[in-house]
């Protein structure tokens, strides 16, 4: 008589998946069990320590906690037989007497996996909650407070592209924490979100929070979510056009403290890359472009200033394609214009631009 063991090793991720399917309860299966993202344990009960990451193609998934308080980890027979109590043997002789082959059902069409990674479907649905589930800002909440901190004296029109929300911070599947977090939106110049970038905030004050590991290593306060789509092209549109003008820099600090100096809206591109491959969105009349660049430390291997390299990238492109553009960066080398900002105010050598209601 042929052995499962033997059986199991020509089954397709299919055929797993159709024994999950099978043999766990429904509500287990929900679209957090196939998105792979932590959350409650089938075996044990608890809370965000349980993941479906099917790493192999064979039901894998992790429990932190699962086995008396420590790590637990196997395929989708060893769930299966955790989940209703029996043994090995008692499930192979079920499938084996089985006539009926195991058929693979679709998984919920918003968390299907493909090759083992997240689809874009799911993708577009986690960001789209991470969105949805977000606040509005309001006047002195901890973001605003966290912005006035960081560009002193800000005055601008209240954004709709950032949110607030109190998120779980997770690092290798682990979670570090629970922080006070911007929620920005990242639009492509057709109008459809991409993704959303995160600021994790200190719970108490108007600074970024300090997140530490298990094993001491400092996290990056800053991080995107996944992301739905290519973000080439894109930026969180922090406020209007006016009159055909448009600014675009790096980061979100950045172009606020640019607004301030050069009374100019402003929208952010998340990094040095994106930046030098923003585009234009047709629809808001814009014909003149200033790029706030970044005054970066000279890199050695291209005796050039990246930020700079890459502004410069992007001018040379806008400028074939028609606009106006003005490229501008701080004074001293090393610096961006939020740390020029700050500078000026410092010094009272500068009268902030005439903000918009």
């Amino acid at each position: 008589m042929q052995k499962l063991s033997d059986i199991l090793k020509t089954w397709l991720p299919a055929q797993w998946d159709a024994l999950l399917q099978q043999y766990l309860p429904a509500a287990v299966l929900t679209d957090n069990f196939w998105s792979g993202r932590p959350g409650p344990c089938p075996v044990c009960g608890g809370n965000d320590r349980f993941t479906f990451d099917n790493k192999n193609g064979r039901g894998d998934w992790v429990c932190r906690r699962c086995n008396d308080g420590s790590p637990m980890a196997g395929d989708g027979i060893q769930l299966v037989c955790r989940v209703n109590r029996i043994s090995y043997l008692e499930l192979e002789a079920q499938l084996l007497g089985n006539a009926a082959p195991l058929v693979p059902q679709a998984r919920p069409a918003t968390a299907q996996r493909v090759a083992g990674r997240m689809s874009p479907e799911a993708k577009l649905l986690r960001v789209t909650k991470q969105w949805e589930h977000a606040k509005p800002l309001q006047a002195g909440d901890h973001a605003m407070r966290y912005l006035a901190t960081r560009v002193p004296g800000l005055r601008a029109p209240r954004p709709v592209a950032l949110r607030l929300a109190v998120q779980a911070y997770w690092h290798e599947r682990a979670q570090i924490g629970r922080f006070p977090t911007i929620v920005a939106q990242f639009l492509l110049p057709d109008g459809r979100m991409a993704t959303v970038h995160r600021t994790s905030l200190d719970p108490a004050l108007p600074v970024k929070a300090t997140v530490v590991s298990a094993d001491g290593e400092i996290l990056d306060a800053k991080r995107n979510d996944v992301s739905a789509l290519p973000l080439s092209g894109g930026a969180v549109r922090l406020m209007p056009p006016r009159d055909g003008v448009l600014g675009v820099t790096e980061g979100l600090e950045t172009a606020y403290a640019a607004h301030m100096l050069f009374g100019v809206p402003t929208w952010y591109c998340l990094n040095r890359v994106l930046l030098s491959k923003f585009v234009v969105p047709d629809g808001f009349g814009i014909h003149t472009v200033h790029i706030f660049a970044d005054f970066d430390a000279v890199d050695p291997k291209t005796g050039k200033s990246p930020g700079m390299a890459d502004a410069l990238t992007l001018a040379k492109r806008l400028r074939a394609e028609g606009f106006k553009v003005q490229v501008h960066r701080p004074k001293i080398r090393g610096t961006d214009f939020c740390d020029e900002w700050k500078t000026s105010r410092q010094l009272g050598a500068i009268t902030p631009a005439p903000m918009t209601a």
